[in-house]
């Protein structure tokens, strides 16, 4: 399925409105995005009256539960709060629940957004949606709309030594169109970011996301939020991309635009 299917995101939107996640999930994820945003925001330094931020999608905001990253920001008055998402539905939703939130359908690939018009980008998920011969196109649209020292604050999904065991023993070769998920080498994601950015922080998170289907679901739903919470400590510590690279789930980095 292309990622420019309009009507395939339209229609998956409609199907995860009547889903829910579970709780021990909502909560472990939503988390990880957040502490990504506040390390970017933090980055920005308070350096302009008033923070242009863009979201490039609205997955979390209009069709999930208990994940939304923009919420936490509305009352924010030094906050220019948007979001974009190739989906009409998650567009609507999104505006429905977001009154404060200039919200634009729109393509990754191609930003409906003037050159210049943000200090912070936030892709928390939304490149590794694309194939991996289109995400440098999607990396430097994320160039051309940050200010000269913007943030840009990525998380995707990538192709641990973990995860390439699980679809090995599947037969299934990852790094083909696998549903609507791809999985992409660091030193792909790296290279391309470094041609216009400065790498500021990098981590390895998200290590039950690989793994929870050996867990039983009774015990991830049991476990209390301290738990999850020191997972995130380390993982968001200095040495996560060492220590866990091998099998986390998601690369979460931050830059700064040169």
């Amino acid at each position: 399925m292309k990622y420019d299917d309009r009507d395939f995101w339209d229609n998956d939107a409609k199907r995860a409105l009547r889903s829910k996640l579970p709780q021990w999930y909502t909560y472990y994820v939503g988390k990880i995005y957040r502490k990504a945003t506040e390390m970017g925001l933090k980055y920005t330094g308070g350096n302009v009256n008033k923070t242009n931020l863009l979201k490039t999608d609205l997955w979390n905001e209009g069709i999930e539960t208990g994940r939304s990253i923009l919420d936490q920001y509305q009352a924010d008055s030094k906050c220019n709060l948007y979001g974009v998402d190739i989906s009409y539905i998650t567009c609507s939703s999104a505006k429905g629940k977001l009154k404060t939130i200039h919200v634009v359908q729109g393509d990754v690939r191609a930003l409906p957004f003037s050159d210049s018009s943000f200090d912070i980008v936030l892709d928390l998920s939304t490149l590794d949606h694309i194939p991996e011969y289109q995400a440098p196109s999607a990396i430097q649209e994320y160039k051309r709309i940050l200010k000269k020292q913007g943030i840009l604050v990525l998380v995707y999904w990538y192709d641990s030594a973990l995860l390439r065991l699980l679809f090995k023993l599947r037969g299934i070769n990852y790094r083909e169109h696998w549903g609507i998920q791809y999985y992409f080498p660091i030193s792909l994601i790296k290279d391309e970011v470094k041609k216009d950015f400065d790498i500021l922080e990098e981590f390895c998170v998200g290590s039950l996301l690989n793994i929870r289907k050996r867990i039983p679901a009774l015990i991830l739903r049991r476990l209390p939020k301290s738990i999850y919470n020191l997972i995130l400590d380390i993982e968001y510590s200095k040495i996560s991309k060492w220590l866990l690279k091998g099998f986390a789930g998601l690369h979460a980095v931050i830059a700064k635009r040169k």
